[in-house]
């Protein structure tokens, strides 16, 4: 992981794909900003990524394209995946 640069509703990473997947990424942006063990992200939000988004599909989308860029929601949270970089911010 890079670069995190977080304020009061956001949060953000830069990742090298090789090395991280995105679906995990993004399990790992989001308990940043729940403030929580990545290991404890579903019982905190009481939901998987999988019940908001495919995370093999994901995970393809983004190793398909160097510009790729990807929105969803997960629970109260807004994530982009925009070439190398997630960001989780409050909706």
């Amino acid at each position: 992981m890079g670069g995190n640069n977080d304020d009061s509703s956001s949060i953000r990473d830069e990742y090298d794909w090789s090395a991280t997947r995105p679906s995990i990424a993004v399990i790992n942006a989001v308990a940043h900003a729940e403030d929580v063990e990545i290991t404890d992200v579903s019982d905190t939000l009481d939901m998987t990524l999988y019940d908001q988004v495919d995370p093999d599909a994901l995970d393809t989308l983004v190793f398909s394209s160097d510009h790729v860029s990807v929105a969803f929601s997960v629970d109260d949270y807004e994530v982009q995946i925009e070439g190398n970089e997630v960001v989780v911010s409050d909706e």
